[in-house]
């Protein structure tokens, strides 16, 4: 199986771990010296559905989430959802993605077809095997568009524990 990375940007995350991105952008010469044609997944998709595991760093034992894919006229769109739930890993990218560390997502892909123009490798048809969130991307031009932000609860979970504590003391 071979990987490529690309570049994403946070835009929003929510608490419930929800973002969307690119996964591979199409046209544009990664790193490694290929280009991923418009259509490369359609093959795959078709026959193997569009939801993926999401991964961190291509460990198949390191499970973080779920990805909705889409074609676009771009490249591949992830709506992804990282799954926290007694998942320690999830949690611990989520808070790299918050903080900007993690700025990249890769896939996991056995190419199919391919043609060479140029001496770049145009990859035509991939079967894609899986997602995976990344500090250090093939493709710099994949971004994440959108990292959804729900509001910061603390401050009224504080306030209910403050009146819950008077209560009591009431009632003594």
């Amino acid at each position: 199986m071979a990987f490529k990375s690309v570049k994403f940007e946070i835009k929003a995350l929510d608490d419930a771990g929800s973002f969307t991105g690119m996964a591979s952008v199409f046209g544009v010469t990664d790193l490694g010296g290929d280009v991923v044609e418009h259509g490369a997944f359609a093959k795959s998709l078709s026959e193997r559905g569009a939801t993926t595991p999401l991964l961190w760093q291509h460990k198949m034992d390191e499970v973080v989430g779920v990805g909705h894919l889409s074609e676009t006229p771009a490249g591949l769109q992830v709506e992804g959802k990282l799954v926290f739930d007694s998942n320690p890993t999830a949690h611990k990218v989520y808070a790299l993605m918050r903080s900007g560390a993690v700025k990249g997502m890769s896939i996991g892909y056995d190419t199919v077809r391919h043609v060479m123009r140029n001496g770049v490798r145009v990859l035509q048809e991939l079967r894609l095997h899986e997602v995976s969130l990344t500090p250090f991307p093939m493709n710099e031009q994949a971004v994440v568009a959108s990292v959804k932000t729900l509001p910061d609860h603390r401050e009224e979970l504080r306030a209910i524990g403050d009146l819950r504590a008077m209560i009591s003391k009431a009632m003594r």
